[in-house]
């Protein structure tokens, strides 16, 4: 496909180079954005080819993956990279269902690795999208509110925007965009309002929660 190029990048775990399928930057072309963040793209997704498959030792990973400690590297090799599926298509075009696919893996070697509960987080929302894009309403649902979870405990032990792997301001607009896409109208005023009233706030994440919040109460008559 000439829309898609092969990139190089290093595996976390083997620390070999590896390729990867990945969309050219000149052929990416932004359709609209959803409320809550997912791009609806013209032509080839983004999204389907974050997720990368290691083609020396299976070990599927994302982009935003931290360095693996040696206890990590212990278990990886001893139960988890035998027991790796290797997937074909991570290295060729990929449909939502192997994306789909690819996601659910890489959030399960995130979670056996410890990454950071951003990333996981963010990867669950990946999945929901995805489910989205294929008209899957009920698992979109189900991966929100799996999101929604994580990202209320990450907000709870909050610190900094490097140990917690997110800025506050951002979780904040995640938080109040998930529970509104969830219809949850009490949750969604909660975290919105955090954010009107925030001194720390950016002003670009007060004018979008503004925005989204405006046309929730639009579409619910509020």
């Amino acid at each position: 496909m000439p829309d898609l190029y092969l990139k190089k990048c290093r595996c976390p775990y083997c620390l070999k180079e590896t390729e990867t399928k990945r969309v050219l930057s000149r052929h990416i072309r932004v359709d609209k954005t959803d409320r809550d963040g997912m791009i609806h793209y013209q032509g080839p997704n983004v999204y389907f080819y974050e997720p990368v498959q290691c083609n020396h030792c299976r070990f599927l990973f994302h982009d935003t993956f931290g360095k693996l400690p040696l206890d990590v590297r212990e278990t990886l090799a001893v139960n988890i990279l035998p027991t790796l599926p290797i997937l074909p298509f991570a290295a060729t075009e990929r449909t939502a269902e192997q994306a789909l696919q690819l996601y659910k893996l890489c959030l399960y070697t995130a979670q056996i690795t410890r990454q950071k509960d951003a990333v996981q987080a963010m990867l669950g929302v990946r999945i929901a999208w995805l489910y989205r894009l294929i008209g899957n309403h009920e698992q979109e649902l189900l991966w929100m509110e799996r999101a929604v979870v994580k990202y209320e405990a990450l907000y709870e032990s909050y610190t900094d925007p490097v140990d917690t792997g997110i800025p506050e301001d951002v979780l904040l607009l995640r938080l109040a965009d998930l529970h509104a896409v969830l219809e949850r109208t009490s949750e969604a005023r909660t975290w919105y309002s955090i954010i009107f009233q925030s001194k720390t706030a950016s002003d670009r994440i007060k004018k979008d929660a503004r925005h989204h919040w405006e046309l929730y109460r639009e579409q619910h008559g509020l």
